[in-house]
């Protein structure tokens, strides 16, 4: 199966957000690689295991996420995602807005297209 950009863009509009939204960890968990890296705008950096237990134990939930200019670049079995994001969270009851310009990297393998690297950097209003 040949990788394609809108097969990229709907899974990361379609499956990767919709999940954190609904705080679906079972999709997520399919969707990360093993290897997955998140790094936050801090520098901080978490893994797989870390991100889903931020989500499971952290009380961290996704109010709201919009996604705009996404551009797709695929080169064979992986792509590059780069887009610009406002998303609404919550943690424990302290609610968060964040604009961010996103990295997302994903890779085919033989489970599907799976994320294994987000990167984001704030952006200002």
């Amino acid at each position: 199966m040949r990788l394609t950009a809108e097969e990229v863009a709907r899974t990361h509009t379609e499956v990767f957000n919709a999940a954190l939204l609904s705080g679906d960890l079972d999709t997520l968990a399919m969707l990360y690689a093993d290897d997955y890296m998140l790094v936050r705008p801090d520098g901080s950096v978490l893994s797989k295991d870390e991100v889903l237990y931020g989500l499971r134990e952290g009380g961290l939930t996704f109010k709201s996420i919009e996604v705009k200019n996404i551009n797709v670049r695929v080169h064979g079995t992986a792509a590059l995602l780069t887009a610009e994001s406002w998303t609404a969270t919550s943690t424990l009851g302290q609610e968060a807005r964040a604009h961010i310009r996103l990295l997302a990297v994903y890779v085919t393998d033989s489970n599907g297209l799976r994320l294994t690297h987000f990167q984001s950097v704030l952006l200002h209003a």
